[in-house]
């Protein structure tokens, strides 16, 4: 009984950070780098599923729309970028996080939305003022993108122009964060999950691990 209540309080966070190590021997193995590279979306795209149901299971409705006003904000957002350069800076996407639509690929909205949550749900921990909240939450999605960006440029998630990235990107990245997180709170979106911090803390591991050892 004790090893079954353990499992089902644990085991949800026991298997997001399995993945992620998974995915760390993956790409630290020559053997199973390529393949491992080439799942990358489908693994996303699961993993966030995956935060997604816990997420709608234990805060309805309001929060899926959330979600999906966030995706096509933060995709519309992504393809004016890609095709000007005046969101985040100058970049182009690679195929490996295909299948792309204008340019970009349609994980990375998805990818998005999840970052913003796992930020805010750790910023709930501290403050729940919104302006002080979304300000915290923008915060923290910088951090990640910090960690997130050498890693996805030596793997070819997407190039900059200017050989570097940009003050602009950060900026962006803040900017956006913090709205979508004032949104949550403004409009009182119930959101927090657990589920949602360990996806956000087993993904920045995962690229930390990376720029270390690969």
């Amino acid at each position: 009984m004790e090893r079954e209540t353990y499992i089902k309080q644990y085991g949800k966070y026991v298997f997001v950070y399995i993945i992620f190590l998974v995915g760390v021997i993956g790409h630290t193995t020559k053997p199973l780098f390529d393949p491992m590279v080439a799942i990358t979306p489908y693994t996303l795209f699961i993993m966030g599923t995956f935060v997604l149901y816990h997420t709608v299971r234990k805060n309805g409705l309001p929060v899926i729309l959330w979600m999906a006003g966030t995706y096509i904000v933060t995709f519309t957002l992504e393809a004016i970028g890609v095709h000007t350069g005046l969101v985040f800076g100058g970049y182009d996407y690679g195929e490996v996080l295909a299948p792309l639509l204008f340019g970009v690929p349609l994980i990375i909205g998805y990818n998005w939305v999840f970052v913003v949550l796992g930020a805010a749900c750790i910023a709930q921990h501290y403050i729940t003022r919104p302006l002080m909240f979304a300000l915290i939450t923008g915060l923290i999605a910088v951090l990640f993108d910090t960690i997130l960006e050498p890693v996805a440029i030596q793997l070819g998630y997407w190039t900059w122009d200017t050989g570097y990235v940009p003050l602009q990107n950060y900026a962006a990245w803040f900017v956006i964060s913090f709205a979508a997180a004032f949104v949550l709170k403004q409009f009182k979106v119930a959101f927090y999950t657990p589920v949602a911090i360990h996806y956000f803390i087993a993904q920045s591991l995962f690229f930390i691990a990376l720029i270390v050892l690969l």
